[in-house]
């Protein structure tokens, strides 16, 4: 008997139509779990240092949201941990920034080393951000500095702790032998995701929050592997002298405060350098952290004597105007600069105050003297490697233009209002006015001599944290500058309960 096809598609084709529709569906649900499951979240990394800059900037509009809001931390800090003493003499160190839960290092632990980016174990204990540990993990491996120490950080735990006044927490462990050498360590972060649940920026946050906080893992752990520094004890001297930083106002723990421990100045000074946030908790004290910071941080693995042999600082001399000329009008001011293994800019300078930077040769910039005061004035070109290793040539020179302006700017703190000012509770606005007979160049805010903020313009705001910032007195001067180099400041005593 022959089969009549038609006939039956006919009398069938609604059944054959659901089951169609039952088959692709079917297909295409095999296809998108078989795709989740071998997508790439992160690449795989090896024991050589890491530092690309992030794939996508962050966006403008976090950028100020940050700037407004910070992340939070708790002003006073603390460092709890414990020391056990193992059989064969040695002792496991058990480190935590703060307090988090209990429960999170028994996961931490189970989930054991991660062996690269991808492998991090990410914990969503809020249930609402499946999604978020394939970003941050994709963040830490395109813009973060990483190493090998990736592989011992055996998970990013995120958590709705409450109003605790900590946003981000390092928790680690460490083995010391007998003689001193700590020989391993892990640790893992902890998110807290309570003052940013709802807020736009909420990514933005974890990452900056994660910024600071893989800080602590990547300066920590090589301080106790590689230099065999445990708890208590300051970072090297070389990080000290570099960044540069006073060891009479800072602390290797929290007896002066979060903002004066090393361990926090430097994971911030981390933050700072990679995150890509341009945010810093403690410039409003200590300053920006210096390029030679990023070259300690880059080298840290290596040591005690880093950098490593063959990658030398660069050499650089200005090589116009001579030394000692009377300048005029518009003049050629060039510098040579050469490095082992590349020179990635030069900066010009007169005085204090940045000329432009050049990126290729010639390096050289045409710099119009009628814009600068009549007298002596230095002339400075800063050579960078690229490995951010700098070093810099000067020369003395005269300006000597007919007429021109000679008047000095006129500077006013207009907030806070009085001096000396007491800062009992909430964060400092700050707002400083410029005026000049021909024009204002910019306007420069130093808190203790430290450069903390900058404007190209005779209008400065800023907000001071109360957050960042330890009781104490602190010493806030405007400095401005007219388009002729000239120069007034002020200054006011700030004294903050």
């Amino acid at each position: 008997m022959k089969f009549n096809f038609k006939a039956f598609f006919h009398k069938h084709h609604k059944l054959i139509l659901i089951v169609a529709v039952i088959l692709i569906v079917l297909i295409a649900a095999i296809a998108i779990i078989y795709a989740s499951k071998h997508r790439a979240v992160a690449p795989s990394d090896g024991q050589q240092k890491t530092e690309t800059p992030a794939s996508t900037p962050p966006p403008e509009e976090a950028k100020k949201e940050i700037a407004k809001n910070p992340p939070k931390h708790k002003a006073s800090g603390n460092m709890s941990g414990s020391a056990k003493t193992n059989p064969d003499g040695s002792q496991t160190v058990s480190v935590f920034e703060g307090s988090s839960n209990p429960g999170d290092l028994g996961k931490a632990q189970t989930a054991g080393p991660s062996g690269s980016i991808a492998g991090i174990d990410y914990i969503d204990e809020t249930g609402g951000h499946p999604g978020l540990g394939d970003e941050l993990k994709n963040y830490l491996s395109s813009a973060l500095l990483h190493a090998g120490e990736v592989s011992s950080l055996y998970a990013v735990i995120l958590e709705n702790a409450g109003d605790t006044g900590w946003a981000g927490l390092y928790s680690a462990s460490y083995d010391q032998q007998p003689n001193g050498d700590i020989t391993s360590a892990w640790g893992y972060i902890t998110l807290n995701s309570y003052y940013y649940e709802g807020n736009p920026y909420f990514t933005d946050y974890m990452k900056l929050i994660l910024s600071h906080e893989y800080g602590h893992h990547y300066t920590l752990y090589y301080k106790w592997v590689v230099w065999d520094l445990g708890v208590g004890v300051r970072f090297p001297d070389s990080y000290y002298d570099v960044r540069p930083l006073s060891k009479a106002t800072t602390a290797p723990d929290y007896s002066l405060g979060w903002s004066n421990c090393d361990c926090e100045i430097i994971a911030e000074d981390y933050s700072y350098l990679y995150s890509g946030y341009g945010y810093h908790a403690m410039a409003g004290t200590y300053g920006y952290p210096s390029a030679g910071t990023r070259t300690w941080l880059i080298n840290e693995p290596n040591g005690p004597g880093a950098p490593p042999a063959g990658d030398n600082p660069p050499a650089v001399s200005v090589s116009e105007p001579a030394n000692g000329a009377t300048l005029s009008g518009s003049v050629n001011f060039a510098a040579t600069a050469s490095d082992d293994n590349g020179v990635s800019k030069v900066e010009f300078y007169i005085d204090s105050t940045s000329v432009v930077e050049d990126t290729s040769v010639p390096y050289s910039t045409t710099l119009n003297t009628t814009s600068y005061g009549n007298g002596g004035h230095t002339l400075k070109a800063k050579a960078f490697d690229t490995a951010g290793q700098s070093a810099e040539s000067s020369i003395s020179v005269t300006i000597s233009n007919t007429g021109g302006d000679s008047e000095n700017p006129s500077v006013n703190i207009v907030k806070p209002e009085g001096n000396p000012y007491s800062w009992t509770s909430g964060d400092l606005y700050i707002k400083v006015t410029a005026l000049d007979n021909v024009a204002v160049q910019k306007i420069e805010l130093y808190i203790n001599d430290y450069l903390v903020a900058t404007e190209n313009d005779g209008l400065m705001e800023r907000i001071w944290s109360w957050n960042n910032v330890g009781p104490g007195t602190y010493i806030m001067r405007a400095k401005a500058f007219d388009t002729s180099n000239n120069t007034s400041e002020t200054s006011i005593t700030i004294n903050k309960s």
